[in-house]
């Protein structure tokens, strides 16, 4: 404050700046009040990938893609022809099972989920025993680990903090989307400024409550004040008024004051439905389905059923496919490549209602298509001695069968026609 003051001051120093023309000098002060008082509290927040997470929708929406994702089952299938069957013995297993010493499958999985959600690269190091399988999983932070592409050899490597470069074969790369191909973009940084709208709303909510938001109003005295007696009044009535644990209390009032409330005006309060729709926008930038952050505004039960499977096809499965890939080309050695495959199990997200699920079991039962095990094995249940014997109705044939069963029909019928009768024969 005093700072401008005194800049003010100095243009009526004398007489030789008085002098100057009525616009310099309106803009001179304009710059001096300004300056000092406005650009600071306009200037937006400074939004950084992890800073983000502040946002309650950004927090939201990476911990239901990581949380996710994280819970699905991962198998290692071997190939058997057209069939697949569990490698139950093979020691990638384990490794997923157990990365390294501090960590398990969920949290390697949910790394590298938040590492793509927030600086859009995801990042993993893979070290090998001498048979070049690998034995250890390192987790590495997106921030200490850049990569590098060399365009004469279309080598890739990534370069870690302590200067070490490591080929891409021994990096779990998983990244967002990318414009070079090789390191993802990250979406704080590309959605900068409507995040830090988002975070301007959030802070001005904040202030907004503090000073009393729904106390705002005047405070009318019939005589003027002293100059000591305006400052106990002012200091006594903000420390009664201010505040949310001062909100809805009454006020003391002496000397013949009286209060009167002025509502809020609509500016004021429109940061609500700002942040609502910035809420949305969050939702819109990582894919997320609105009702799954608490945005309950277009949700009905007819369609949240329908935006969860959309949630899966084109939200999750991107994510999924590409932690298959990068599992198959980076923990499998060359010689496996054709015979095992990593594969998530996603039929637990796309399970619908238990009436609709019931009528879709019974129906691949009637036909065939499954045993009894298989679906008391979808249902977490134990098996049971002969339930591996697949059934069908007795009155579904193949069309070759009913076609042949049709026309020995129709001989015998014939033969029939044309057998004398005993009645003929007497």
């Amino acid at each position: 404050m005093a700072n401008w003051l005194s800049r003010i001051s100095s243009l009526f120093s004398s007489s030789e700046k008085r002098s100057g023309s009525s616009a310099e000098f309106e803009s001179a002060v304009n710059a001096a009040l300004l300056g000092a008082t406005v650009s600071d509290n306009t200037s937006l927040p400074v939004i950084t990938p992890e800073g983000a997470l502040n946002l309650s929708a950004v927090w939201a929406c990476v911990r239901i893609l990581s949380d996710t994702v994280g819970t699905l089952p991962i198998h290692l299938f071997r190939r058997d022809g057209e069939d697949r069957i569990p490698a139950s013995d093979h020691p990638l297993r384990s490794l997923l099972a157990k990365p390294n010493s501090y960590t398990n499958k969920f949290y390697l999985i949910q790394h590298l989920m938040v590492g793509c959600a927030l600086w859009g690269n995801g990042y993993v190091r893979i070290f090998r025993d001498k048979n070049f399988r690998p034995e250890r999983l390192q987790l590495l932070k997106p921030y200490d680990c850049t990569p590098y592409l060399n365009d004469r050899t279309e080598e890739l490597f990534y370069r870690t903090k302590y200067g070490e470069m490591v080929p891409a074969y021994d990096m779990i790369h998983l990244r967002g989307l990318s414009s070079n191909g090789y390191e993802g973009l990250s979406p704080i940084a590309v959605h900068r400024e409507n995040l830090q709208l988002t975070e301007a709303a959030q802070r001005y909510g904040v202030k907004f409550f503090n000073q009393g938001g729904n106390m705002s109003g005047v405070f009318k005295y019939p005589s003027v004040l002293k100059p000591e007696s305006y400052e106990r009044l002012k200091r006594d009535l903000l420390a009664q008024s201010t505040g949310m644990h001062n909100a809805h209390t009454p006020l003391l009032l002496e000397g013949g004051m009286t209060y009167e409330r002025i509502s809020i005006p609509p500016d004021d309060a429109q940061f609500i439905a700002t942040r609502k729709f910035q809420k949305t926008e969050i939702a819109t930038i990582y894919g997320v389905p609105p009702h799954m952050i608490a945005d309950l505004e277009r949700a009905t039960n007819n369609n949240i059923e329908q935006q969860a499977m959309e949630f899966v096809q084109y939200c999750l499965l991107p994510y999924i496919i590409k932690l298959e890939e990068e599992f198959n080309r980076k923990l499998l050695r060359e010689d496996e490549f054709d015979s095992l495959f990593f594969k998530f199990n996603v039929n637990g997200l796309l399970r619908a209602d238990v009436k609709s699920r019931g009528e879709w079991v019974y129906k691949l039962y009637l036909i065939g298509a499954i045993t009894a095990n298989e679906v008391r094995h979808w249902e977490e249940l134990n098996s049971y001695s002969g339930g591996d014997v697949f059934f069908r109705q007795a009155n579904m044939l193949p069309v070759n069968e009913l076609t042949n069963m049709l026309t020995s029909a129709q001989g015998t019928t014939n033969d029939n026609l044309l057998k004398p009768s005993n009645d003929d024969n007497e």
